[in-house]
């Protein structure tokens, strides 16, 4: 078998926990593996206290940092469309998605970005991790956010609308790849808060 990113052959290693639990493997190599930081950061809502989207989320759950050897993974699946990266992540998300408890909702592009990238990153990853989710949310703006402070994103009016004809009083797992300011993440659970949801907590890839 070859590693998914540096294409050197390796030899996978047998455990208990892929043998009775079903445990995925990454298709990667220990060594380019290791080279992930595991975040150990909290994230602060101070700045949404005070505005309409305070109390909109409830947690959120990062498992690596932005360093370099992500920015290169990122890069490479997302903009190089090398779709095949996401079984990478796959048996550490399957892993945290199973202490939680509530409806997957994965945070949505774009449709005019989504046709120039031809797939979703994030639904990618769900996929492989065989998490369940379901789309919920659209997503009303084409604008990138990645250009914006985080004033300025939450000035944006809400980037987000609900396609189902429902939400439930229940709780909702929202999911992206990546939490920077952390408003994307805040957008989207206003939007469900807004329609019912009981409690939002969110979980993503990677701490910028």
């Amino acid at each position: 078998m070859n590693c998914l990113i540096c294409a050197t052959p390796y030899q996978t290693t047998a455990t208990w926990s892929k043998l009775f639990l079903y445990e995925l493997d990454s298709s990667t190599c220990g060594r380019c593996f290791e080279k992930f930081d595991i975040s150990k950061s909290t994230n602060d809502f101070t700045d949404f206290l005070g505005t309409p989207y305070e109390g909109a989320v409830d947690s959120v759950f990062c498992l690596y940092t932005y360093n370099e050897p992500m920015k290169e993974y990122l890069h490479q699946y997302k903009f190089l469309q090398d779709v095949a990266l996401a079984k990478v992540f796959a048996g550490k998300l399957q892993q945290v998605f199973q202490r939680k408890e509530g409806i997957v909702v994965p945070i949505p592009m774009h449709p005019e970005k989504l046709k120039l990238r031809t797939f979703s990153q994030v639904d990618e990853l769900l996929k492989a991790a065989r998490i369940p989710f379901q789309q919920l949310l659209t997503k009303t703006t084409s604008d990138s956010q990645g250009k914006k402070t985080k004033i300025e994103r939450l000035k944006t009016n809400n980037l987000f609308e609900v396609i189902s004809s429902t939400i439930e009083a229940t709780n909702y797992i929202l999911f992206d790849d990546i939490y920077t300011t952390g408003a994307t993440i805040h957008h989207a659970a206003k939007t469900l808060k807004d329609k019912g949801a009981k409690r939002v907590d969110a979980i993503t890839l990677i701490k910028g």
